[in-house]
């Protein structure tokens, strides 16, 4: 239990290209973003639809979360836990971000970044 409650002090900080991750001590809830899967450093089959399996300890005014592959238009999710299909990818390194959002499109500091490869 010692390591899920340090886990629970920490929040996700930083730019889309980067993750940090930086203790709180506001009092209020910290936002996290757990991926169940795809797993950081995952191979996944090239062009065949996956799906990112995810939960979200909301943030100060987090509302939804944005789902992101590389550099495409982001995908708007209202849901802050669940599955949502991916469609394939070609071969190659990919770059999977998850971003949470207050209602008025601010980033709260809730992300989550994993790196997988299509083979």
């Amino acid at each position: 239990m010692p390591a899920l409650l340090t886990l629970g002090l920490l929040t996700a900080c930083g730019g889309e290209d980067k993750l940090d991750f930086q203790a709180t001590d506001s009092g209020l809830p910290p936002s996290l973003i757990e991926v169940y899967s795809p797993a950081n450093g995952s191979v996944i089959p090239a062009n065949s639809d996956f799906v990112v399996d995810y939960a979200v300890v909301r943030g100060k005014g987090g509302d939804y979360v944005e789902i992101r592959v590389d550099q495409q238009k982001p995908m708007r999710v209202n849901s802050l836990e669940g599955q949502h299909l991916i469609k394939g990818l070609n071969p190659g390194g990919h770059i999977l971000l998850i971003v949470e959002h207050a209602a008025d499109g601010k980033k709260t500091g809730g992300m989550a970044r994993i790196e997988i490869t299509a083979e």
